[in-house]
């Protein structure tokens, strides 16, 4: 009696383990399917956002430097009119304005570089996460 318990226990663990067997060996799961595609996805998104950043870069960099020209010009001829006693309220005014939009360009620019190094820094990380399980296939 104890032995065919124990033949039906050997048995029925034996038909579990090759039933699991099966099933892992049988290629990618629908969940494996899907994350594998979420992945592609990720990389396919990371890539045109960091693409789009560089071109907005590109273009918050000429702005940056055209507004530091505007700025140092108007530096000068108001430290002129200062010393000439002649600096007007307007004058101030416009060298004010003109400094918070060339802050307000810059910290847009420093935003965007941290964004590339950060989408940089995640490309990596998938790429090393990849070869990992290349690795160990």
């Amino acid at each position: 009696m104890a032995m065919k318990r124990y033949m039906k226990l050997v048995i029925r663990t034996c038909l579990i383990l090759m039933a699991t067997l099966l099933l892992v060996g049988c290629g990618e799961t629908k969940t494996r399917k899907e994350i594998n595609r979420r992945k592609a996805e990720l990389k396919l998104h990371q890539e045109t956002e960091l693409k789009r950043a560089q071109e907005e870069l590109w273009l918050t960099d000429s702005l940056l430097q055209q507004a530091n020209a505007e700025l140092e010009a108007l530096q000068k001829q108001v430290e002129a009119d200062k010393s000439a006693l002649k600096a007007t309220a307007d004058e101030l005014t416009l060298l004010t304005t003109t400094r918070m939009r060339r802050d307000s360009i810059r910290t847009q620019y420093e935003a965007l570089g941290m964004k590339i190094r950060y989408i940089r820094k995640k490309q990596k990380e998938l790429e090393s996460e990849a070869s990992k399980v290349e690795k160990s296939k």
